[in-house]
């Protein structure tokens, strides 16, 4: 699958796009970011997630089918919940948090879940490392575009 992250103009949202091997497309206005998005590609190929957002997009789910539907609740695999609790504890600086660690950031997370009797994602510092790595060349990259431009990467 291609993921396509398209920055708008003339005062037209971002959009994300994912292009599937089997031709057929979804893709729809950036709802949470850009950032937030490129995180998720991160984190979930970093980590070789296959049952996390991008992973299920590429399976044929719709991107606009996640999240609450007429007042249902999604359901989530266990690498989708991983995946969010990771890209959210990355976020954590953006949201007026100071910057923590690996090791500050994996503890965070196993707390999370363990306060919750819920799995807890294998997950080491030096894969936390990584992740950080890759999504600062992608925010980097994101921040280059020009109005109209497109990022492309595959998954």
């Amino acid at each position: 699958m291609m993921i396509r992250f398209t920055r708008g103009k003339k005062g037209k949202p971002d959009t994300l796009t994912c292009l599937r091997d089997d031709g057929s497309t979804t893709w729809e206005p950036s709802k949470v970011g850009i950032p937030h998005d490129l995180l998720h590609y991160a984190v979930e190929t970093t980590l070789g997630y296959r049952a996390a957002f991008y992973g299920l997009v590429a399976g044929g789910r719709d991107i606009a089918s996640f999240g609450t539907q007429n007042g249902v609740k999604d359901t989530y695999t266990d690498e989708e919940i991983w995946a969010e609790v990771i890209v959210g504890a990355l976020q954590w600086p953006a949201v007026g948090g100071s910057r923590l660690s690996e090791a500050e950031i994996l503890a965070l997370i196993e707390d999370h879940f363990r306060e919750r009797g819920q799995p807890v994602p294998p997950l080491t510092e030096e894969q936390l490392a990584r992740i950080r790595a890759k999504a600062r060349e992608l925010l980097r990259q994101w921040g280059e575009l020009e109005e109209g431009g497109c990022l492309d990467l595959p998954f």
